[in-house]
């Protein structure tokens, strides 16, 4: 092998075209960095004018000296910056009278940045982490690494080939401020495990209008849905998928009693209160379920000044006032009744409300009695919206760790990436 094959090796050059002088390597200092500076040239000869067609026959295309000094970035060698100063060579076409460069699939026309450094950027793409990490991680400026994402959410389309899945979770996610209402409306593939699509509208006719896009025959397929007690979406599910069951995800019902018992405690937090200090600090343990307070390992207390145990400090606080213990054994009662899959405990808790119950309770079991059907089939089938607000969570960690994005095209391109939806290196 000559020294021209080895380096194409070092720097990935598929490219036959370009050679390599003796002593093509230097070490220089670019912008305070060390980076490996590699001199070569490209040269062939063409088989046709771009400019004009015409077909290289008889000397009709000659060479024209080089165009030089074409600066393109490459990939890391040794973990230093490496940078390819490529000698073009320059054809002048006796048909046109008009000259042109020569070409090479290393980079694009016009692009300093080699295709080898895009496929870099575009599988660090594929990994949770910031944009301006991943600039730096490939030695280009963060608006580059912008650009990249750019081109690839263009492609960024999911193709579901005009089929639902037979279980489907919706949900609603803080997204761009380009969105209707800032806000995006989420579907996911219950049999698969991962998203279905990203709406960039949570409005109930954007919602009803891309779902019209299915057939008929197809919707009435969907078995069964699962979704939080936004009560707007249950009317839409119904007009869209008349055959579908809904399943309020469980953990909403297990919060909207725990919301009223924490405000009820919350409510009474006043410094006028003798009690203040200790509804403050042991607000933990009143929404703990009361099966997992300790009743025998004791603690000294500064509030209580003395040692107690946490089902002592639970039963001494709710004792305290008629609104918190009838808050706490509501809570602990739908709680139970969720964790127990028990549909008659739920109907006498909800059916049975005492009087001395604060407004957040009451509040609460209007709800719970207004979507009571919808709620017994959350205890009656094992379907959650558990996979949707984990994919939610990840969403969260993409955009905490971008400080945010501005387009929801660029942010549905890199959830794509991430959840493997989207992988642009299959065509390259």
């Amino acid at each position: 092998m000559t020294h021209t094959d080895y380096t194409r090796n070092i720097l990935n050059i598929k490219d036959e075209n370009i050679f390599f002088k003796e002593n093509c390597l230097e070490n220089k200092i670019i912008k305070g960095i060390e980076t490996k500076v590699f001199h070569g040239y490209l040269t062939y000869t063409p088989d046709y004018c771009p400019n004009c067609g015409c077909i290289n026959e008889k000397n009709s295309i000659i060479k024209w000296a080089f165009k030089k000094g074409c600066i393109i970035k490459m990939n890391k060698v040794s973990n230093y910056h490496a940078l390819l100063i490529l000698d073009k060579q320059r054809f002048y076409c006796k048909n046109c009278n008009r000259t042109f460069i020569a070409s090479t699939p290393l980079v694009d026309y016009y692009k300093q940045i080699s295709n080898n450094v895009k496929i870099s950027v575009t599988l660090d793409l594929m990994e949770k982490g910031s944009e301006k990490d991943i600039a730096k991680r490939n030695g280009i400026s963060p608006s580059s690494s912008n650009r990249i994402l750019a081109d690839i959410s263009k492609d960024a389309i999911i193709k579901n080939n005009g089929h639902l899945p037979s279980v489907i979770g919706i949900d609603e996610f803080k997204a761009t401020t380009d969105t209707k209402s800032k806000m995006a409306f989420i579907i996911v593939d219950q049999v698969n495990k991962n998203i279905f699509d990203i709406l960039d509208s949570r409005m109930s006719d954007d919602i009803e209008k891309y779902f019209r896009r299915y057939s008929r025959h197809e919707r009435t397929k969907v078995k069964f849905i699962t979704l939080d007690l936004y009560k707007p979406y249950y009317k839409l599910m119904h007009k869209l998928f008349p055959n579908a069951i809904l399943i309020p995800d469980r953990f909403h019902i297990v919060i909207q009693a725990r919301n009223a018992l924490d405000k009820t405690r919350i409510k009474l937090c006043k410094k006028s209160n003798p009690n203040y200090k200790k509804l403050k600090k042991y607000w933990k343990l009143i929404l703990k379920s009361e099966n997992d307070l300790d009743d025998k390992k004791k603690f000294y207390s500064p509030c209580f000044r003395k040692e107690v145990t946490q089902k002592y400090i639970v039963i001494y606080l709710i004792n305290t006032n008629k609104e918190l213990k009838t808050a706490y054994n509501y809570y602990q009662g739908i709680l139970k009744s969720i964790d127990n899959r028990d549909k008659d405990l739920f109907l006498s808790i909800i059916n049975n409300l005492n009087k001395d119950s604060s407004d957040y309770t009451k509040k609460a079991n209007k709800t719970f009695i207004d979507m009571k059907n919808h709620i017994l089939n959350a205890l009656k089938y094992e379907y959650s919206n558990g996979i949707v607000e984990g994919t939610n969570n990840l969403i969260k960690q993409i955009k905490h760790a971008a400080c945010g994005y501005r387009k929801f095209k660029h942010l549905k391109a890199r959830i794509m990436l991430v959840k493997g939806l989207l992988n642009p290196l299959k065509t390259t």
